[in-house]
């Protein structure tokens, strides 16, 4: 008699470990897709934390530590990682809307037509813009190592002619901002609202609720629709954010040009 609730708290305990060890790999997997650095963290915790999440060297771990020792090579490098977050976060976010669409959404059966495409152009949508996002984090964290880039002198021969190389390195220095300007008015902020409103009208389980034994339909019926909704909300709000984002881009690259020398 005495072994059973040893056996009992023995079962209990290894159930427990079991799950925390899940939940453990699974926060560190989150986070790790994610891809959020703390804003405002110091320049050594930042490099430490790209280097958990890319593949930093010795050679390019230099290269940023000698960067964050001046102070626009600081602003440079909060930057960058902002913009990496964000593109992050978009590329999370539109592999959960993929995953939406594909698992929880069914516009076709909810209007009444035969039109299984619609669902999977709405799945392989939300893929392709999370490749665009993650092509974004890869090329942002490219163009962190690489550094900013130093604008040749306004003027030549002595101050005496102006030199055209310099408009052109401000111009390529501001083609970032304007990208990212346009991703975010013309690509993710319409896709967000698309999502959203494909999720209201279409917000249906994949699995036939009716056949499944009472009461298991009538809970993920419940929990389906709770989940839809957390997204579409959640997409409303990303599609907004991304318009201020937009403007926020705009206005960076406005600053850049006012550089020009004219």
């Amino acid at each position: 008699m005495a072994s059973e609730p040893e056996n009992l708290i023995g079962s209990v305990t290894s159930h427990y470990a079991a799950a925390r060890g899940f939940l453990s790999r699974f926060s560190a997997f989150l986070a790790k897709v994610t891809f959020k650095i703390p804003k405002g963290a110091s320049p050594a915790e930042s490099i430490d934390e790209l280097g958990k999440r890319f593949t930093l060297d010795e050679e390019q771990r230099l290269t940023l530590q000698i960067l964050v020792k001046t102070k626009p090579g600081v602003a440079f490098l909060d930057e960058k990682i902002q913009s990496i977050n964000r593109a992050a976060y978009h590329r999370s976010a539109f592999a959960l809307n993929a995953v939406t669409q594909l698992l929880f959404v069914d516009m076709a059966a909810q209007l009444y037509i035969s039109f299984p495409q619609l669902k999977l152009a709405l799945f392989g949508a939300n893929l392709l813009l999370a490749l665009i996002a993650h092509s974004e984090v890869r090329a942002l964290f490219k163009a962190l190592i690489a550094g900013p880039n130093a604008l040749p002198p306004k003027r030549r021969f002595f101050n005496m002619f102006p030199n055209p190389e310099y408009n052109r390195a401000v111009k390529k220095h501001s083609r970032h901002y304007a990208r990212s300007a346009w991703k975010e008015k013309s690509l993710y902020r319409p896709a967000y609202f698309v999502n959203a409103a494909s999720i209201f009208l279409g917000g249906q389980f994949v699995l036939p609720l009716e056949r499944l034994i009472f009461p298991f339909g009538f809970i993920i019926g419940k929990v389906s629709g709770l989940f839809t909704t957390v997204v579409m909300v959640f997409d409303l709000w990303r599609g907004f954010r991304a318009g201020e984002d937009a403007r926020l881009a705009r206005e960076r690259e406005i600053a850049v040009y006012r550089d020009l020398d004219i």
